[in-house]
């Protein structure tokens, strides 16, 4: 919550610059990796620390809760500027404006009540699949780390060390590959809903400068310490 404390503020920043859809996909990557660190974290203070940005990155909700608000608006967008036909019956007109904007507040509140709803499943749900993928060793093949000096096979004794240093591992890569198959669903599936944004592109060339410059100022620094 901290991290995502933090955070919020310049996602939203970001968001509005580079777009809904290029910073969506970003968060969602970004969580893929970090909730992969969080699994593969050796001690508490890492397992902090990876937490941390796995809020940090996390800009999911409320960008996915303004683009299902905007996606709603798109079929109506169109009917506020309908034909005149001359026929100057302003009344019909106000009763087709009024009609539209009712169809899209019952739409939108469908929409973003769909995403929320979606969200509570993920929280009724996932502690489940982790619950049953979390250490696999010790709590549905218990007693396989006893016998495993009776099996000659080195893949499985190499796959039983591997999930004796990580047993909290399985579940973690699951939800890594749920965010980074969402990612590619929405690169492919979702529209755009500003105009004009900078676009994924442009988001990954500024993030790779930014980096740049901070390990290049970074150098510098330490350099004028070490000579000083």
């Amino acid at each position: 919550m901290i991290g995502r404390t933090i955070a919020a503020h310049a996602w939203g920043k970001l968001a509005d610059t580079y777009g809904r859809k290029s910073i969506l996909i970003a968060s969602l990557i970004g969580s893929g990796f970090a909730t992969l660190w969080f699994g593969m974290s050796s001690t508490y203070g890492e397992a902090i620390v990876a937490r941390g940005f796995i809020g940090a990155w996390n800009s999911i909700v409320g960008v996915t809760k303004t683009l299902a608000t905007e996606i709603s608006c798109y079929p109506f967008e169109d009917l506020q500027d309908g034909d005149d036909d001359g026929c100057g019956d302003s009344c019909d007109a106000n009763k087709d404006e009024e009609h539209s904007k009712n169809q899209k507040n019952k739409l939108e509140t469908r929409v973003v009540g769909l995403v929320m709803s979606m969200r509570a499943w993920g929280f009724l749900i996932a502690p489940s699949i982790a619950g049953y993928l979390a250490d696999p060793l010790n709590i549905r093949e218990y007693g396989v780390t006893e016998e495993s000096s009776q099996y000659n096979n080195h893949n499985f004794s190499t796959s039983m060390k591997f999930f004796e240093e990580y047993p909290y591992l399985p579940p973690n890569l699951f939800g890594s590959v749920l965010c980074w198959a969402s990612a590619l669903v929405v690169y492919f599936e979702m529209p755009e809903t500003i105009s004009g944004p900078r676009g994924l592109r442009w988001l990954i060339k500024d993030f790779w400068q930014s980096i740049c410059s901070f390990v290049s100022n970074l150098c510098c620094y330490l350099r004028r310490w070490l000579t000083g």
